[in-house]
């Protein structure tokens, strides 16, 4: 876990540099606003699964297979998907074959149900294992990647749209998964010849039994599903980019250690050793990301290491690239003027300041916070000075120019000495990372990504 040389960063945090105080606002040193409020990868042999709460529709109609979210990906129930398919252009059935222990897909067929299909959502993360068994559409090998979960096998939607002929396609406005059947093909007239039928409509004996185009030709071709879904489209797969405040040159808040310490990195530190915010943002961050990769989360790091990220390149970064992320989540230690004020404190994006995904996060990581024993201060919805429309904080801000979800958490006060002790503990620190994780996997538990 400790992933730099502690010398490195003892050095750091007894270097003096310039940092603003408090929050990242508009610009650097401004004041505090006074407010309120598909390939198939190498799979690992056993891993969570996290219910999968994507809405899926199936030719306009929502419809609900059992699925799991497994390192980042969304696996779905194969008779789950049969039984739904079943009767439409796109039906297969199921034969096990437990000699060889093969799954047989056999396009065309009604699929016979066995029972359990289409049973309750879970609510709860189970263990995913790599499925042993083989798979053969046709009788002949398809490579796909799968898992077993309780008894059952899990595929990606895509990998079975693209060997059984229906179209997966996302919705990155409504966050859907889209899956469409091909339409019956046009009955053909009995005096037309059947040397006059189109060359693409044609059957072909040479055609292979496992092919990558659909099985049944669309009167109105569906369009292709790019190699790389754009940075917005739903894709299954959480990411959440994480965002050390500070470093480098940027202090962020200073404040002498109210106690003898030893640091993240294993340095020793004497009482009243001058201690910098963007340390500790380091160091919660670095844990956190720990925890959501082994959790499958893709996550992607500002920075990992004590460097200058100025907050015209953050700003960016959030607004472009940051359309691609599930969540940017903005770790912080607070600073005032005076050592009275206390508590933890959420910086949330002014679109949900009547409600709405941003306050329903704060809920939930408030309730972490709380659960902890960390006093609680407010939530903080900031408009700019310039323009009321827009959110006060440039990361707030810029997120929202990339339509991602967004927030910085202000933990505790680094200047009121009972407020430092939370940040002068590795275990502590700990707690802090896991109460952000916690809320991080509760919030997508219900949201789709």
């Amino acid at each position: 876990m400790k992933r730099l040389v502690a010398g490195i960063l003892a050095a750091s945090l007894l270097t003096s540099a310039a940092g603003a105080l408090g929050h990242d606002p508009e610009y650097v040193g401004a004041p505090l606003a006074n407010t309120e409020q598909s390939q198939n990868a190498v799979i690992a042999a056993s891993s969570a699964a996290h219910p999968a709460v994507m809405t899926v529709l199936l030719n306009g109609m929502q419809v609900r297979p059992v699925g799991y979210n497994i390192n980042g990906n969304n696996y779905y129930k194969l008779r789950d998907i049969a039984q739904l398919l079943s009767g439409s252009t796109a039906q297969f059935g199921i034969n096990w074959n437990r000699e060889t222990r093969t799954i047989q897909l056999v396009p065309g067929t009604s699929y016979t149900p066995v029972g359990g299909e289409l049973g309750a959502i879970p609510t709860k993360k189970s263990t995913a294992k790599t499925s042993t068994e083989q798979v053969e559409i046709n009788n002949q090998p398809a490579n796909l990647a799968a898992y077993n979960v309780d008894g059952n096998n899990y595929f990606k939607l895509v990998d079975l749209g693209t060997i059984l002929g229906f179209s997966v396609t996302y919705e990155a406005k409504t966050r859907t998964v889209v899956m469409t059947t091909p339409t019956e093909p046009a009955p053909q007239k009995e005096e037309k010849p059947e040397e006059n039928q189109s060359d693409e409509n044609k059957p072909s004996d040479s055609q292979p039994m496992v092919d990558l185009q659909p099985a049944i030709q669309t009167s109105t071709p569906e369009p292709e599903m790019p190699a790389t879904p754009p940075a917005t489209a739903l894709d299954g797969k959480l990411k959440i980019w994480i965002d050390p405040g500070h470093g480098g040159t940027d202090s962020g808040n200073s404040a002498p250690a109210a106690m003898a310490f030893d640091d993240y990195w294993g340095a020793r530190h004497e009482i009243n050793t001058k201690i910098y915010e963007k340390d500790f943002n380091l160091a919660v961050s670095l844990m956190l990301q720990e925890m959501l990769e082994e959790a499958g989360v893709e996550v992607r790091m500002t920075r990992t290491e004590d460097i200058t990220v100025t907050p015209n390149e953050r700003k960016k970064l959030f607004s472009t690239e940051g359309q691609g992320y599930d969540m940017i989540f903005s770790v912080h230690h607070n600073g005032a003027t005076s050592p009275k004020p206390n508590g933890a404190e959420l910086l949330i994006q002014i679109a949900y300041e009547n409600g709405g995904a941003g306050q329903e996060f704060g809920d939930l990581l408030k309730a972490e916070y709380i659960g902890m024993g960390k006093s609680w201060r407010r939530f903080v919805f900031a408009h700019s000075e310039t323009d009321h429309s827009k959110d006060y904080y440039f990361v707030l801000r810029s997120a929202q120019e990339a339509n991602t979800l967004a927030f910085i958490s202000e933990f505790c006060f680094m200047n009121n000495p009972e407020d430092q002790q939370w940040i002068l503990s590795t275990d502590l620190l700990q707690s802090q990372a896991k109460a952000q994780y916690n809320a991080i996997m509760k919030y997508f538990e219900t949201h789709p990504y």
